[in-house]
């Protein structure tokens, strides 16, 4: 009886939480940068180098995920440089996670705000499609189970995406873009690059996430085009 409350008490606080701060940081765990059809060994040494200094400034950005039971935001979190060496927009940028990131789930609605060729862009998608895999494991005391997805690059190419994402967090939010699934995302990964959550808070705090006008937002095609 004891254990039977301990349970029932445990699934009634998750379900009753409706908003969560979740912290995230990333790291290169596999190839990035495509060198074999680079003929110019400049440019090779230079694509190297550029992989090389992200993967010693990454572990000083850190992302932030803040979310309701509708909405949601991820962005770098804003801090002082510990030294003049540490470009947090590059950082964000080379991970292709720079701007801001929104999701408003009832309408399936994802919208980038994002700043390029000095002009402010909001971008519109819908979300991505899921494959459910049958594999799990565990990530800071978590449930996790395995999702993958295509992901299409500027250049038509497309890429495979894997997340992980628990059940008992029943939010359909997660880093960056990767929305959609039944439960958190609390890992991702792509291109060679991995999303990780290091902090999990669940609250009833009423975040009040402002989304950008809709009837501004482009397609990526048009953002592309321009």
């Amino acid at each position: 009886m004891k254990y039977l409350l301990i349970i029932l008490f445990t699934s009634f606080s998750t379900k009753a939480q409706t908003s969560g701060y979740i912290e995230f940081k990333s790291k290169i765990v596999s190839q990035v940068i495509d060198t074999a059809k680079t003929k110019n060994d400049n440019v090779k040494q230079m694509m190297l180098n550029t992989v090389y200094k992200m993967k010693k400034q990454m572990p000083y950005a850190t992302y932030e995920l803040i979310f309701n039971d509708n909405k949601s935001v991820f962005k770098i979190k804003k801090k002082m440089s510990v030294d003049n060496t540490i470009d947090y927009k590059d950082v964000a940028g080379f991970s292709d996670a720079d701007g801001e990131f929104f999701t408003e789930s009832t309408k399936e609605l994802r919208l980038r705000k994002i700043k390029a060729w000095n002009n402010d862009y909001i971008i519109r998608s819908s979300f991505s499609q899921w494959e459910l895999k049958n594999q799990e494991k565990k990530i800071l005391g978590y449930r996790c189970f395995k999702a993958v997805s295509k992901k299409e690059l500027d250049n038509g190419d497309s890429i495979e995406v894997i997340a992980w994402f628990a059940k008992d967090l029943p939010f359909n939010f997660g880093p960056k873009e990767f929305v959609g699934l039944p439960g958190l995302i609390l890992e991702i990964e792509e291109r060679g690059i991995k999303f990780y959550a290091t902090k999990v808070n669940l609250s009833n705090k009423n975040y009040n996430i402002k989304l950008p006008e809709v009837n501004k937002s482009i397609s990526k095609k048009e953002f592309l085009s321009q």
